[in-house]
């Protein structure tokens, strides 16, 4: 696989898909993993959620974790989705939640009608804050292409590194 198919199926599966399973540690070291809506700015995911959620309590005390990305299917050999290990954590200063905000509206338009609206959903919006997981590797598993075939990239300051590497099993 080149490093341009790579690309172009990571950045389409990450734009085509809505929920991101992420997966954390807590402090006494008890795995959880949570779903979340997210919207992608360049390799950075951004996600809203509550900060007295499990899994944000958990990035507070670790900010490493993993996530994943799939499309639904039926069969073993459609499934094809990211794998990816990198730290999360909650969006700070201005300029950072601005854009934050900006890539989640973009992706959410009715995100900005709730926040303009007032009322209770306003009022639950405010409790929650933007989070940005920035992935430091990223897997391609494609059954498509054989049973357990997966590519594998690195990801530094948010820009893609090297050539795929297969990782087939």
């Amino acid at each position: 696989m080149t490093r341009e198919e790579f690309e172009a199926a990571a950045l389409a599966l990450l734009d085509s898909e809505r929920t991101l399973t992420l997966a954390t540690c807590g402090p006494e070291g008890l795995p959880w993993a949570t779903d979340v809506w997210f919207a992608r700015d360049g390799l950075a995911l951004v996600f809203y959620s509550s900060p007295r959620s499990r899994h944000c309590r958990n990035l507070a005390a670790s900010p490493a974790c993993a996530a994943t990305v799939h499309a639904r299917t039926d069969s073993w050999k459609e499934i094809k989705g990211l794998q990816m290990e990198g730290e999360a954590r909650e969006a700070q200063g201005t300029a950072a939640k601005a854009r934050a905000l900006a890539a989640y509206v973009r992706r959410y338009p009715f995100a900005a009608a709730l926040l303009a609206g007032g009322g209770e959903a306003a009022a639950r919006l405010a409790k929650v804050r933007a989070h940005v997981f920035r992935p430091r590797s990223i897997r391609l598993v494609d059954n498509a292409r054989g049973f357990a075939t997966r590519y594998a990239m690195r990801v530094e300051d948010g820009l893609w590194q090297g050539e795929p590497e297969a990782e087939n099993h």
